[in-house]
């Protein structure tokens, strides 16, 4: 290929991918527009809190905890808060944020596969993620899990070009775009260090060369990590890199106390068999072991489930003895690795054309060089997040969104492989039409793919999956959060989730998990001026007396809601001394 047809290929490239990136932003420009949005997510109220303290000078907390979030990485909300300049609404700044950089993610899926495969498999995979619903629906939900995707595979993408391009400079580039997902999301922290270890030995040129590689990609990232670690070593005295690891541990090493000591829940009389099922978007748990080692408040009204204290205070006080953390992760393991293999198999997940024709993508052919080096690193990078699962006793579905994009990149591969399979076998058995170019590289892989990204649709709009939690039925969250802001202000809110305090500006209370009479105690040490109840939930059994029968507190004062908030809420205003009067008004 000479010169000229070389710059026409590349002009004809570009072109297609301002292109891809144009329909990224019109899809799901239209997709916010028809499925529309209500409430903040539960992640996305704590995002957009640190961004509105941060501009307004209170420094780097939130609204789940006293003091320093040490848990949520600064990037996102600092990107809120940035865009909160243009839009003056934190909620709108943080669904901004998340769709810019959402409709960029078919740019480094292209590069990955075509670096991987080749351009056409690249343009397949980057349609493929531009389709998914799943990564469609995170680009207007202010979760980080849609930035960090982004963020993670542009970091892939870099080293993949390292890899082929060994000079001190791309390894620059390697680190920094390491740093800028760790700065999103810490479990970008060990796909780091697996980058590392192929500049060690991977890369072409001698010993030191190689390190001096991965010296430079270290430095990089430990420069832009300097202000989280920093924030950490002020808060609690240590140098740590991320905190998230060491509240993962506190409650992971609670759940395992408390499975081993039935006993504990002596005092909760926890969920009955005749309590009503969760109801549609409502928060619930899974075990008491779980719920005691979160939310737990003892008879003296001291705090000690994990999630109830201080980030600094948890970190600042916990070691993680090495036994003890091999436990926990054996136990994560044992645990983890089923719901894993599930998670894979889900409806949203693209099962069964995605897990398949990824398979297909992979290990079709077998690896040669110069791709071999390049897709081991990507297959292992792309495993360092579900290893980061087994180090928690519990799951949410997205911890493993993250893997959609690597799925569509082998699964472009996989639909390329099809075509070629159905040509050449079409064409052994005589089949005219299916051996014909056209239908068997173009309309058959075309209608598969199609399937794959219309197919989980319905599953990931699902009432009970986690997009519904921002979805238009969640509005009226949103109307009695401002009208309890309206009535009162600074003002502390008692609810089992986080958005209705969010926007009556107030400071979250989480319902402690313990007995009835020191759940009354608890209102007024925590200088609670609301209890929301919601219906349908099951929490504990005090939790259900209070929203069947009411608080049995005069201090407790009912509060008269609109239909559409009375069918979702029970919410009385707590007075820290008893008092008559008639109830106020809310949501009207």
């Amino acid at each position: 290929m000479n010169r000229k047809d070389t710059n026409t290929r590349h002009s004809s490239t570009w072109v297609l991918l301002a292109l891809l990136v144009a329909a990224s932003f019109a899809v799901r420009v239209a997709a916010w527009g028809y499925w529309r949005t209500g409430a903040i997510e539960s992640e996305g109220a704590e995002y957009a809190r640190i961004a509105e303290n941060l501009r307004n000078g209170v420094g780097y907390q939130g609204i789940v905890s006293p003091g320093p979030q040490l848990v949520f990485p600064p990037l996102f909300p600092v990107l809120i808060a940035g865009a909160s300049l243009v839009t003056h609404d934190y909620e709108l700044a943080g669904r901004l944020v998340a769709l810019v950089l959402g409709a960029l993610l078919p740019l480094p899926v292209f590069g990955i596969a075509s670096r991987l495969f080749n351009r056409n498999a690249g343009f397949i995979a980057a349609a493929l993620t531009l389709l998914h619903p799943v990564l469609v629906n995170l680009s207007f939900s202010v979760l980080s899990e849609g930035p960090y995707t982004t963020l993670f595979l542009a970091a892939v993408y870099v080293v993949v070009r390292a890899l082929g391009h060994p000079s001190i400079q791309w390894w620059l580039l390697v680190g920094g775009a390491f740093g800028l997902a760790y700065l999103t999301r810490q479990e970008a922290m060990a796909a780091v260090l697996i980058a590392m270890v192929f500049a060690l030995t991977a890369t072409e040129g001698s010993a030191a060369l190689r390190c001096k590689r991965a010296a430079a990609a270290l430095g990089v990232f430990l420069l832009l990590a300097l202000p989280e670690v920093i924030l950490i070593y002020r808060a609690t005295g240590k140098i740590r890199l991320e905190g998230k690891s060491t509240q993962f541990f506190a409650l992971g090493q609670r759940m395992l106390a408390a499975d081993a000591n039935p006993g504990l829940d002596h005092a909760t009389h926890d969920v009955q068999a005749d309590e009503p099922s969760p109801a549609p978007n409502a928060p619930s748990w899974q075990s008491w072991e779980e719920k005691w080692a979160f939310y737990a408040v003892d008879s003296h009204l001291n705090v000690t489930g994990a999630a109830m204290r201080s980030h600094s205070d948890v970190v600042r006080e916990t070691r993680i003895p090495p036994g003890a953390l091999l436990h926990l992760v054996e136990k994560g393991v044992r645990q983890n690795a089923p719901r894993l293999v599930s998670r894979l198999s889900e409806r949203w997940f693209g099962a069964p054309f995605l897990p398949a024709l990824a398979l297909l993508g992979v290990f079709r052919r077998p690896w040669r060089r110069p791709q071999a080096v390049s897709r081991m690193f990507v297959m292992l990078i792309a495993a360092a997040p579900v290893v980061a699962t087994f180090s928690a006793l519990w799951t949410q579905d997205r911890y493993y969104f993250v893997l959609i994009p690597f799925f569509c990149i082998w699964a472009g591969n996989g639909l390329l492989e099809l075509g070629l399979w159905t040509k050449t076998s079409s064409t052994a058995v005589g089949w005219t039409i299916p051996s014909l170019p056209a239908v068997s590289e173009y309309v058959i892989p075309g209608l598969i793919g199609l399937a794959m990204v219309i197919y989980p649709i319905p599953a990931v709009r699902d009432p009970q999956f986690i997009f519904a939690f921002s979805s238009p039925s969640t509005r009226v969250e949103k109307e009695v959060g401002l009208s309890v802001g309206q009535q009162q202000h600074p003002v502390r809110i008692m609810d089992l989730s986080i958005p209705l305090a969010f926007y009556a500006e107030a400071q979250w209370v989480m319902f402690p998990y313990c007995d009835a009479e020191s759940a009354l105690r608890f209102l007024d040490k925590e200088r609670v001026d609301y209890v929301v109840l919601r219906r349908g939930v099951v929490f504990t059994k005090y939790y259900g007396d209070w929203l069947n029968e009411g608080i049995p507190d005069s201090r407790a004062e009912l509060l008269h809601l609109s239909p559409d908030a009375a069918a979702r809420f029970v919410i009385y205003r707590w007075h820290s001394t008893a008092r008559a009067g008639a109830g106020g008004q809310l949501g009207s």
